[in-house]
């Protein structure tokens, strides 16, 4: 519901619907015991209905949000950090009326924000695990969603009516809570032994769990001279050149079928230019998307489940970039649109003979202690939180997961496992990209000085299809100029050469060549593969090695030696040996 704010920088004032039970009464006591038997009456009934399923006709949609704007702000640049507001505009296209009843009712809506960066080939979530903004009532203005007939009541939003919240209320405390109070999948919230009920600076104990409202917009007022808990973003997530910057916004509501909320939230492009003295300067982009702020995520594929009809569901975007030097590069965002229970783990299918290296984590809050962590354990790549320190996943949030692997990218499934005890799966299951085809299989057994050189292979595509002329070999980190030799074996196995080195092309009687050639001044060698299109090779390995002589030494003294490589040859092995 709209109200008129003061602008930006100010302390915010009570917007005119903000006269709350427990803040004018003369008889205290006696009238939170009478509202406090309303509301457990009205809470049980609520919750009973969550729990039988939804509400046919239960739908809310982002119409639109748009006007970014900055608010207080603390620090110097590039070190300082400002609180974030955005309009939003909600409707009803259902045929069911949406309570947006004030608190300490717990028959409204919830309203969540995110703020998000592209770049580098990453998207990423820059705001905090912000509070989110409870409802109090509806203008039920005309919309898009269909013909408002109203009902002369702000306290739902009627069938075909629209509502407005502006970026002002998006950053008064008076209407902010703690997501952990809400319940994402139900939409349920409690008032009793809320933050609403127990105010700030707390009242007496015996009165911070009686359904009745403490937190009065006089202290609302004192917490709006700071950013305290609303959405916050920092110059160096702003400060980066060639960034693409975009924010979500959303609406949560009571029993509203999981198959029709992905219209709840939608999003929109933004720049942001450092006035060079005191301030951002935000500016709207043209178009808003309805739908998760990953779709915004250039190259990248989204797909998402949720765990039944037991919780609610989780985004996934990947891009694969690749291959540089024989390696992908696989980048992962999560999403969290409205899942209780979280994510604990995040676990993706690899193959057990491919190399997984460069694990990168990225989270919203800023601390190194709580990051995940993440290894290859078999044929998975398992990224969790720690125990010690956990850091879930949870609703409204974006965390990021990337690694480099020689494993193609392939059709898969991921498994996010969850992190807190209750109904349903233990994990989701996210059909998505994995790194799951080896088709040129690192052996390992590199030596040298001061590095052992690299041997992968390349080619478009850079597997040995029957018929692709453009499979080669490459090695790179060889001394400039210098002989290198080539040796293939079709028996594999493993023999020392010196110690510290293994030639791992099999038997030396088995080893065909060597193929001769010379390292280019960068000291890259090639050695160019045209895979003929003979049926006969298809399912055959081939197991390659490469010998770099250093100046100065003799034979056994002074060479390098890469990694063995064995090549897959054919179009319709599996993806991993």
């Amino acid at each position: 519901m709209l109200a008129i704010l003061p602008n930006e920088d100010s302390v915010l004032g009570a917007p005119p619907v903000a006269i709350r039970h427990g803040i004018l009464l003369q008889d205290r006591g006696i009238m939170r015991l009478r509202l406090l038997s309303l509301l457990l009456v009205t809470t049980i009934a609520a919750d009973l209905s969550a729990q039988t399923g939804y509400i046919p006709g239960r739908d809310i949609k982002l119409e639109d949000t748009w006007a970014i704007a900055r608010y207080r702000r603390t620090g110097a640049f590039p070190n300082g950090v400002q609180a974030i507001g955005m309009w939003t505009k909600c409707c009803n296209p259902g045929t069911s009326n949406i309570p947006f009843q004030a608190a300490m009712n717990p028959n409204h809506g919830f309203i969540h924000y995110i703020v998000a960066r592209e770049s580098g080939g990453r998207f990423v979530q820059i705001s905090n695990y912000s509070w989110v903004k409870h409802t109090f009532g509806s203008n039920n203005d005309p919309s898009t969603c269909g013909s408002c007939i109203g009902g002369g009541t702000t306290s739902f939003v009627h069938v075909g009516c629209s509502d407005t919240y502006a970026n002002s209320q998006a950053v008064d405390h008076f209407n902010l809570g703690p997501p952990g109070e809400v319940d994402p999948w139900l939409g349920g919230w409690v008032p009793q032994c809320s933050w609403f009920d127990r105010g700030n600076p707390p009242v007496a104990v015996s009165l911070q769990c009686d359904g009745i409202r403490s937190l009065t917009q006089t202290q609302a007022n004192v917490l709006n001279q700071s950013i305290g808990d609303c959405m916050r973003v920092y110059d160096d997530d702003l400060n980066v050149p060639g960034a693409n910057f975009y924010y979500q916004s959303g609406y949560l509501i009571q029993s509203e079928a999981e198959s029709v909320r992905d219209n709840n939230i939608g999003s929109r492009q933004f720049t942001a230019v450092w006035n060079g003295s005191t301030n951002w300067t935000l500016t709207d982009g043209a178009n808003y998307l309805l739908g998760s702020v990953l779709q915004r995520w250039n190259g990248a594929t989204i797909t998402s489940a949720a765990n039944g009809t037991d919780d609610g569901r989780f985004y996934v975007a990947v891009k694969v970039t690749g291959p540089t030097n024989g390696l992908y590069h696989y980048e992962y965002a999560v999403q969290n649109r409205d899942n209780k229970r979280g994510m604990g783990a995040f676990r993706i299918p690899v193959c057990p003979e491919a190399q997984v290296l460069n694990f990168g984590f990225h989270d919203v809050d800023r601390n190194a202690l709580t990051d995940w962590t993440s290894s290859k354990v078999g044929s998975e790549i398992v990224f969790q939180t720690q125990a010690v320190s956990p850091n879930p996943l949870r609703w409204n949030s974006i965390y990021n997961f990337w690694f480099d692997s020689d494993a193609a990218p392939l059709a898969g499934t991921l498994l996010l496992d969850q992190y807190d005890v209750g109904p349903g799966a233990l994990t989701v299951s996210v059909s998505s990209t994995t790194p799951s085809g080896v088709f040129n299989q690192n052996l390992g057994g590199g030596c040298g000085i001061p590095n052992a050189p690299t041997l992968f292979a390349t080619g478009t595509p850079d597997r040995a299809t029957l018929g692709n002329t453009t499979f080669s070999l490459r090695s790179t980190g060889n001394p400039a100029i210098v002989p290198c030799a080539f040796l293939l074996s079709t028996v594999p196995g493993t023999t020392p050469i010196a110690p510290g080195c293994v030639a791992t092309t099999g038997d030396p009687l088995s080893m065909l060549g060597p193929v001769l050639a010379v390292s280019d001044s960068a000291g890259v060698t090639v050695l160019a593969l045209g895979i003929p299109t003979t049926p006969a090779l298809e399912g055959q390995n081939f197991d390659f090695q490469m010998l770099t002589f250093v100046p100065g030494g003799s034979l056994f003294s002074s060479f390098n030696m890469t990694n063995g490589l064995r090549i897959r040859v054919g179009n319709l092995i599996n993806g991993c040996p």
